[in-house]
């Protein structure tokens, strides 16, 4: 009869080694999991890629050709075909530009102003019109044939070009010198992204001293330098 309490107490030891590992190897897989950004070097992933090592995060960067985007194999992953895609540490996926920045500034707090802070509406609305206004004139101007017939194309792009000088105009008067005020935050990661793409750089910041010194300071900025290097390797 004595040796029942010897087996349960052996068993119950036996269990909790178990747990104990289980929990170790649970640990570890968070421990372990990071981000991972689908994207392409230097097109719309690159603000992604500056937020998360701006935050000092460790990710896995995924090149998703331009190809490949058009699949149905990455439609299962974004129906729209585009990238960047944000995979989370818990697995889920985030897909368009805003969704992304307002899950990294809410998982980083350090990347924005404060919650309540009038400065952090400001960076909203300079996020806002930089990706729902600066982002698609620019894309009319590169990929001018989604939007209209070959006899229209050359019309379709110099409006485009237009309209870009005003967004540029609003954001030349946002610098001081940063968006963010005296230091970078998420907006400027998003801006240096937009002056890569501007048709002719040297023509947009001729006229616009603060916009120049602004794609100056960034470029030779750490984050934005080490995300550059990292697609050199």
């Amino acid at each position: 009869m004595r040796v029942l309490p010897v087996v349960l107490a052996l068993a119950r030891q036996a269990w909790q080694c178990v747990a104990q590992i289980l929990g170790y190897v649970a640990l570890q897989g968070a421990v372990m999991a990071k981000y991972q950004i689908m994207g392409r070097p230097l097109a719309g992933s690159f603000f992604a890629e500056c937020l998360l090592q701006e935050a000092g995060v460790d990710y896995e960067f995924i090149w998703v050709s331009n190809t490949h985007s058009k699949t149905d194999e990455f439609a299962k992953t974004n129906p729209m075909g585009k990238v960047p895609v944000l995979v989370c540490p818990g697995g889920h996926q985030i897909i368009e530009t805003l969704a992304i920045l307002n899950h990294l500034i809410e998982a980083f707090p350090q990347l924005a102003p404060k919650v309540g802070d009038v400065s952090r509406d400001v960076m909203w609305q300079q996020l806002s019109v930089m990706a729902t206004n600066l982002y698609p004139a620019l894309h009319r101007i590169h990929h001018t044939y989604y939007y209209a017939p070959e006899e229209m194309l050359d019309d379709v792009r110099s409006m485009a070009v237009d309209a870009t000088g005003r967004f540029w105009d609003y954001l030349e008067s946002q610098l001081a010198p940063y968006l963010g005020g005296d230091a970078p935050s998420a907006a400027d990661f998003y801006l240096i992204m937009m002056t890569r793409w501007a048709p002719d750089l040297d023509a947009v910041v001729a006229e616009r001293p603060r916009l120049r010194g602004f794609v100056a300071a960034m470029e030779a900025h750490p984050t934005v330098s080490a995300v550059k290097d990292s697609h050199t390797k």
